[in-house]
């Protein structure tokens, strides 16, 4: 009997991890940088989404809510800090290749933000936005091994893309 328990909590271990979302989601509000250096202390990489696969991926992972806009967003960790017109994922220092900004971002101008989030524009439709690097929002980190967990096949294939309202 003490056999078949461990070899079912073995099993359930594995499956929860071999299908588990690349994506965790906290419920904690902090400011972008204190979201990046908490998954770093909780063994994860700050999220980075390089295509439309992986903002798919996200969707799964976001818990439903009512709540729309964007003061009730979650940190995804791109700054354009070093340059206005650029974001740069913080994780792999590369630039934004795949986006889908809401239609008055990204501000150009810096009159909103310099760390990127995304937020529910309408029930069920996430978009990204701007916002101060301050305030205080949840978060999302991605598991170091997401290629396992992942169900897109290739990060760099999908081109920018905005979506207005």
């Amino acid at each position: 009997m003490k056999l078949l328990v461990v070899f079912l909590i073995t099993l359930f271990t594995f499956a929860t991890t071999a299908f588990a979302n690349k994506y965790v989601v906290s419920n904690q509000k902090v400011t972008f940088h204190e979201g990046y250096i908490r998954c770093r202390t909780y063994g994860m990489d700050p999220a980075e989404i390089l295509s439309e696969c992986d903002h798919k991926e996200l969707l799964e992972a976001l818990p439903p809510h009512k709540e729309l806009g964007y003061i009730n967003g979650f940190w995804i960790f791109a700054t354009n800090i070093l340059d206005r017109a650029t974001f740069i994922w913080m994780k792999s220092n590369k630039p934004l290749f795949y986006s889908l900004f809401s239609i008055t971002q990204p501000d150009v101008m810096g009159t909103k933000g310099n760390c990127l989030e995304i937020y529910q524009h309408n029930i069920g439709i996430f978009l990204w936005s701007e916002n101060n690097c301050e305030t205080k929002l949840r978060f999302v980190c991605q598991r170091k091994d997401h290629n396992s967990t992942s169900s897109c096949k290739d990060n760099n294939v999908e081109l920018k893309n905005n979506i207005s309202n």
